[in-house]
């Protein structure tokens, strides 16, 4: 327990260490200042483990907001291959977002390709977990994913 202790608190030092200063980009859309958001209502906590996770698999320009109700995911849609490959980065966000915050309605995924929204993709958390569960096959769960097109 304490060496995990020491690894979290080793990992956000280096985020802090990584995160400041002026990289010379020209980017100014307000709604992605932070990639967590400080309302008063978010788990911080909660959003940070989603990012980091995220983040560990490549998907690093993700904002992440975490409250008693949802899971909203907004993030780049980095280079893919095929739309399958597209399709696999949801199911890790969906994933990760019903194991770290349980106890949330819904997860909530926005795709964007800069700042030009492209997809919104919403589905139960409930239904997530039953997926991971073995509960459900992947085609019910298919059938409890709203996939809406924002372009």
């Amino acid at each position: 327990m304490k060496k995990r202790t020491i690894a979290i608190i080793g990992i956000v030092l280096l985020f802090l260490l990584f995160s400041g200063g002026d990289d010379d980009s020209s980017y100014s859309n307000d709604d992605w200042d932070s990639m967590i958001s400080d309302s008063y209502d978010v788990d911080s906590a909660a959003s940070m483990s989603i990012y980091e996770s995220l983040s560990f698999k490549g998907i690093d320009d993700t904002v992440v907001e975490v409250t008693e109700e949802q899971v909203l995911l907004r993030y780049d849609q980095p280079p893919v291959r095929s739309d399958t490959d597209a399709l696999l980065i949801w199911f890790y966000m969906m994933g990760v977002a019903a194991e770290t915050a349980p106890y949330t309605n819904e997860v909530i995924i926005e795709m964007y390709d800069g700042t030009e929204p492209l997809y919104e993709v919403t589905v139960q958390t409930t239904d997530i977990q039953d997926y991971l569960d073995s509960y459900i096959t992947l085609e019910e769960f298919k059938t409890k994913v709203d996939v809406r097109a924002l372009m």
